[in-house]
């Protein structure tokens, strides 16, 4: 799981999941959305890195949070 932020911007939480793994099928709650499952692909040249992936996150700014009623719409305190 990981936790993606920016100045400005809602933080966001998720997870991608590789569609070579059998525990997809496992999925009782259907909770894995198919924007969510992702092809790993060998990385060539880089003695520390099997894999890469390129993968692109929209994060809605604090003010589309307000307007949309998101949960957490609040920047967080600097305390």
């Amino acid at each position: 799981m990981d936790q993606i932020s920016a100045p400005g911007y809602k933080p966001l939480i998720t997870q991608i999941f590789d569609r070579r793994d059998d525990h997809l099928k496992d999925d009782s709650v259907f909770a894995v959305k198919d924007s969510l499952v992702v092809d790993f692909l060998p990385r060539k040249g880089d003695s520390k890195a099997g894999f890469e992936l390129q993968y692109d996150f929209k994060l809605a700014s604090y003010e589309q949070a307000k307007k949309s009623g998101a949960d957490g719409a609040t920047p967080m305190s600097s305390a």
